[in-house]
């Protein structure tokens, strides 16, 4: 079951992109959703990590693909299924990147978790303009 889609296209290097979208210890600085989050090992297919959401319990996830510099799925056990998050990173027009997060959920508790995805949504874009400020930050004014 689709729970909602997100995206940001911005002036962006899309390595730099990467480097902060895969940065597990990192997301905290940039995801609104998130207090604190771990990856055992390197970020790669079967890598396990663990995140606390911010005024929630933590919990587990797994990578579960990587294509270096273009994509990334994750997935977050629920009860009586799965949360699938996918992690996409276009090249666009102009020297811009096109970033896009999608969460689909399987199992029984997909109408609970359907349920919270207008405000999943809104935090995605929220952190997606973070993640923006992060790797492309204002030049400083002229003095």
């Amino acid at each position: 079951m689709y729970l909602f889609e997100s995206e940001a296209t911005f002036a962006a290097d899309p390595d730099a992109v990467w480097n902060v979208w895969t940065d597990v210890a990192g997301w905290p600085e940039w995801d609104v959703s998130k207090e604190i989050a771990q990856l055992e090992g390197p970020f790669e297919p079967g890598a396990r990590g663990w995140a606390k959401q911010r005024g929630n319990l933590g919990g587990t996830f797994t990578i579960v693909a990587v294509e270096p510099g273009r994509c990334w799925v994750s997935e977050c056990p629920v009860p009586l299924g799965a949360v699938t998050f996918e992690h996409l990173l276009e090249p666009a027009a102009g020297g811009c990147v096109r970033l896009v997060k999608r969460a689909s959920v399987q199992g029984g508790f997909g109408p609970l978790l359907w349920l919270l995805a207008p405000k999943l949504r809104r935090d995605a874009a929220a952190s997606l303009a973070n993640l923006q400020r992060l790797v492309c930050p204002p030049l400083p004014a002229d003095q």
